[in-house]
């Protein structure tokens, strides 16, 4: 018969906490999407994946051996009490097969479409990453991702030429955007040392979206001063209208806490901006000093003249720009014909040894995709007078879907 030290401790060891599992969900959603990709999972994090389950196994194990060295249990009890464990062991472990452990919460269950779901947006975002940092690409596709895309707006050093910026959300569920969080952090959205951009007009500028984005206000401060500078005056319309172009407002509220209008320099004191469409632009290469390279947009001929035909804007896309740190998109001496036809830009270059697989030949494809898009085109079918098939992303032998956006910073 046991004594009440014995009936103590069985009591105690009845009353042993259940071991729950706090591992982080996204590193089990991580390995299962290594395992779909084939591969192998490093020594280090499977080491990591097993410390869970290993210390429960072993202190049961434990448990049982101090049971039947103290003679506690006769061998009924013991086959009971062993069956009972492996039960419980069976429960905080689950073995696929490959021989791995995924650990899971008794009390909390993994839908599996939500499982897929996860994994199907970190593939996303893993591809996104991959395409965009890696392949240093100046302009974005979305195809089937469909994150949300905020247009924004920089200037380049000198204030003389707007840039635009793409940021792509990663982290968000396709479809759905909150253009208010972002468009309000500009400024710590884009690294403004890293681009050799600046921020302004917009650092002390709070937009406000309405729930169906057909109407969006800019709120300042009442004692808010809109930089000074005649260019800067001259940019502000057209950056504000880039930004907002794929909301279907069709102008800019201004107000401040005192009064429904903003005194917005040589602009003059305004209660709205129309949101006018930012076409018929010039893709040209921005780099200031030895910062990032981005695709810059002019809208008029070095002579001050604005662009009527795609082939006026190729012609610019030749000349170099050095006291505004912007050079050609297009080689001086390439020629090209067939400039335009309908919805796809059919274009053809003489035979170049400067057309190969290079980084000039992609920045050049990129600036002229671009350019096709602000002219109204869909596509771009190129022919490069060369047995070339493909330059970097892009396939020669078909035509290019125009882009969905240009400079993209990938948000995550």
């Amino acid at each position: 018969m046991m004594d009440q030290k014995d009936e103590r401790l069985i009591e105690q060891l009845k009353q042993l906490p259940k071991v729950k599992d706090q591992q982080n969900k996204a590193l089990l959603f991580e390995q299962i999407d290594q395992k779909m990709k084939g591969v192998k999972i490093m020594k280090k994090r499977n080491r990591s994946k097993w410390v869970v389950p290993s210390i429960a196994t072993i202190a049961i194990a434990a448990l049982a051996f101090i049971m039947i060295q103290s003679g506690l249990f006769n061998q009924d009890q013991m086959t009971e009490q062993s069956m009972d464990l492996a039960g419980r062991s069976s429960e905080l472990t689950e073995h696929d097969t490959s021989g791995e452990v995924t650990t899971l919460d008794q009390d909390e269950s993994i839908e599996s479409d939500e499982v897929e779901e996860e994994i199907e947006q970190h593939n996303k975002a893993e591809e996104f990453s991959e395409e965009v940092l890696l392949g240093n690409r100046l302009v974005y596709y979305n195809d089937e991702h469909d994150f949300p895309i905020y247009n924004m707006a920089v200037t380049d050093q000198q204030v003389q030429y707007f840039i635009p910026i793409s940021l792509v959300d990663t982290a968000t569920t396709p479809d759905i955007d909150y253009p208010d969080d972002v468009y309000n952090r500009i400024s710590s959205m884009i690294d403004a040392d890293k681009f050799g951009v600046k921020h302004f007009p917009f650092d002390d500028v709070e937009f406000i979206f309405s729930d169906d984005r057909q109407e969006i206000t800019m709120a300042v401060a009442d004692d808010y001063q809109f930089p000074e500078g005649g260019a800067l005056a001259g940019l502000f319309p057209t950056m504000i209208s880039f930004m907002f172009a794929d909301y279907p407002a069709t102008e800019l509220n201004l107000e401040t806490a005192a009064r429904d209008s903003i005194d917005l320099g040589q602009i003059g004191t305004m209660e709205t901006l129309e949101l006018e469409p930012v076409e018929n632009l010039a893709f040209k290469i921005y780099q200031y000093e030895d910062k990032e390279r981005l695709l810059i947009p002019i809208s008029q001929t070095i002579a001050g003249d604005s662009f009527f035909t795609i082939d006026e804007a190729l012609v610019e896309m030749r000349y170099d720009q050095p006291e505004f740190d912007i050079t050609a998109s297009i080689p001086v001496n390439l020629e090209w014909i067939d400039p335009a036809n309908e919805e796809t830009l059919i274009i053809g270059f003489e035979s170049n040894p400067k057309l190969s697989n290079n980084r000039e030949t992609k920045e050049m494809i990129e600036a002229i995709l671009m350019t096709a898009k602000s002219f109204g085109f869909t596509q771009v079918e190129f022919d490069l007078g060369t047995d070339l098939t493909e330059v970097s992303q892009f396939n020669l032998t078909e035509p290019i879907p125009v882009p969905d956006g240009v400079n993209p910073i990938l948000l995550d």
